[in-house]
């Protein structure tokens, strides 16, 4: 659902604006060294084997890298579906390779033409977020994507994944505002229920 004029939303913009300014700080050194972390600790807390199937999205503009997870996910032989935006909605295909994508939507990574759907519903989802909440509470960029799939999809264990600057003691929220199971930074997992896993 795409956010509505008033408090809330006003509050997640001017958030939005100061995490992303903080992003752009970080140097690439910096975002290489998290981002490996990250995907260090995405693939202890999830208990995954060959031919299984994780969805999870390319990273852009400074966000929590997950290049450095998708490559040590394919040497594992798990299967990666990424999304692609059509209209409104979201859905993930299947990439074996980064050469499957091609510039999409706001200019972001997407599966190319011929790449096949995705048809995992249990799947794990790594999400990206601007901030994410110590409630398990999610800011993403506004355009409602993730909150429609998963609304659609509700089955699938929701990953996000950020640096540590990222998280809040709490977000401005909404009803519709979908919450996390897992919430990953380089240093901790944070999850709803105990012995969550992906």
């Amino acid at each position: 659902m795409k956010e509505k004029a008033g408090r809330p939303a006003e509050e997640k913009e001017e958030l939005r604006q100061k995490v992303k300014r903080l992003r752009r700080q970080l140097t690439e050194k910096e975002r290489l060294f998290w981002d490996r972390k990250l995907a260090e600790q995405i693939l202890f807390l999830g208990r995954w084997k060959p031919g299984d199937c994780v969805y999870c999205y390319i990273s852009v503009r400074n966000e929590a890298g997950t290049k450095a997870l998708i490559q040590e996910l394919w040497n594992r032989k798990i299967q990666v579906a990424v999304p692609r935006v059509q209209g409104k909605e979201m859905d993930f295909y299947y990439i074996s390779k980064m050469e499957d994508l091609e510039p999409g939507a706001m200019g972001i990574p997407e599966p190319r033409e011929g790449c096949r759907k995705a048809a995992e519903p249990g799947a794990p989802v790594i999400v990206p977020g601007v901030a994410f909440g110590q409630d398990f509470s999610r800011l993403g960029y506004g355009g409602g994507y993730y909150d429609r799939f998963f609304e659609r999809e509700p089955d699938h264990r929701k990953i996000g994944i950020c640096y540590e600057f990222q998280m809040e003691t709490a977000l401005p929220s909404e009803d519709f505002d979908v919450k996390m199971d897992v919430i990953a930074t380089p240093d901790r997992c944070l999850a709803r229920e105990e012995n969550e896993y992906a």
